[in-house]
């Protein structure tokens, strides 16, 4: 949280909107590539890998790392042609090549990074996953400031520090596997006939894990293309902000999902995951709230007068307390039809009136219409999660 709000603060101090704004966008689609890319392979990783032999975690390993990395490629270019085609908003990045191929390092290794955070909180190792995000938050740090101080000042900084950092956490995570004695085992998990094993579970996850995280990177090119570069700026400045607040909410329900995998877990376990992620979320969003109408001010007329935003999506990242804790049950327990129905719901909410409500009422529109999609799926969540506590182990 603390590198990612110094790192868009300095880019937006420092870049025009319009570059920062198209920067922004390419950001997005490397990190919905990601989500994309994934196949559901982390949060089957989550009840996979647990209970597994020493031998079948390290052919595990390899088989998800192999997976996610070639799926994610294939993805962002599928992704760079569609949005190529359309051409308004992130389309126009692809004229530069080096933006092209700084967006498909990034879609690469942030895909790799975030599958190695799953094997991480599988094997109950968080302090792993903890030290790879300070190095990747720490590198793209000292990027964007190398190229701040060259006079470097593009697109192509944004994009190129994201992949520094993306790579340097991959680097980082190989070699704490690997001294830690259980790297990957790639001759043996690296077959066809361990992919479809993986995958069988993985694309059950695919659905819900799509519908769940898509709209956030999805709302971002919608600004995009509807409004202007300098209004899309503003946007994901505040986004980063909010996103840096929900990791706390999806971390506690993915590690939820790695302890309830486990032999003797029982159900009780949620409401301890509940009640510590709603404490952690209420006050980094209460930090949010102060302290980011203090950043946009310092950052000029153009992001100020859009902490009006903050207002609406801190309570939204409040309600996502427990929808999170309630998808860690599903994934856990396989009730992946209502799940996903959930999910679905949320994003059909958010991502289809998109493009009419930005036109109709700009960003405070896009905004209120996230927390309506929040709302809508942490009220049926909440029942649901109220009918499990009844049952036995509730």
């Amino acid at each position: 949280m603390a590198t990612g709000f110094l790192f868009w603060f300095l880019a937006a101090l420092t870049l025009a909107p319009k570059d920062l704004g198209l920067g922004s966008a390419v950001v997005a689609a490397a990190l919905l590539t990601v989500q994309a890319g994934m196949l559901g392979v982390g949060p089957a990783t989550l009840t996979l890998l647990p209970s597994q032999d020493d031998a079948g975690r390290r052919r595990l390993m390899a088989t998800s790392l192999a997976t996610v990395g070639l799926s994610s490629l294939a993805v962002a270019t599928a992704l760079l042609l569609i949005t190529l085609g359309l051409g308004p908003g992130v389309g126009q990045a692809w004229n530069d090549a080096a933006v092209t191929a700084g967006f498909l390092g990034a879609a690469l290794f942030a895909s790799t990074a975030y599958q190695l955070d799953h094997i991480n909180v599988a094997q109950s190792r968080a302090d792993l996953a903890l030290v790879r995000s300070l190095l990747q938050g720490l590198t793209q740090l000292a990027v964007l400031l190398f190229c701040l101080a060259s006079g470097y000042r593009t697109v192509m900084a944004v994009i190129g520090a994201v992949a520094a950092g993306a790579v340097g956490s991959v680097i980082l995570g190989m070699h704490q596997l690997h001294r830690a004695g259980i790297g990957p085992r790639w001759k043996e998990g690296v077959r066809l006939s361990e992919a479809t094993k993986l995958l069988g579970p993985a694309l059950r996850n695919y659905p819900l894990m799509l519908a769940d995280r898509a709209p956030g990177y999805l709302l971002p090119l919608i600004v995009a293309a509807t409004l202007s570069a300098s209004a899309t700026a503003a946007w994901y400045v505040v986004w980063m902000m909010a996103s840096a607040v929900f990791f706390v909410p999806q971390s506690a329900g993915y590690s939820l999902q790695a302890k309830l995998a486990a032999p003797g877990s029982e159900l009780a376990l949620a409401g301890r995951a509940l009640k510590i992620s709603l404490l952690l979320t209420l006050v980094s969003g209460g930090v949010l709230l102060g302290a980011g109408p203090i950043f946009l001010n310092v950052l000029g007329p153009q992001y100020a007068p859009h902490w009006i935003l903050l207002p609406l999506l801190v309570p939204a990242l409040i309600l996502s307390c427990t929808t999170q804790i309630y998808y860690g049950i599903c994934r856990a327990y396989a009730r992946f039809a209502e799940s996903t129905a959930v999910a679905v719901l949320a994003a059909v909410v958010a991502v289809m009136p998109g493009t009419a409500v930005a036109q109709a009422y700009g960003l405070p529109g896009i905004s209120a219409l996230w927390l309506f999609a929040q709302l809508s799926a942490a009220v049926i969540a909440a029942t649901r999660l109220k009918n499990l506590a009844r049952g036995p182990g509730g």
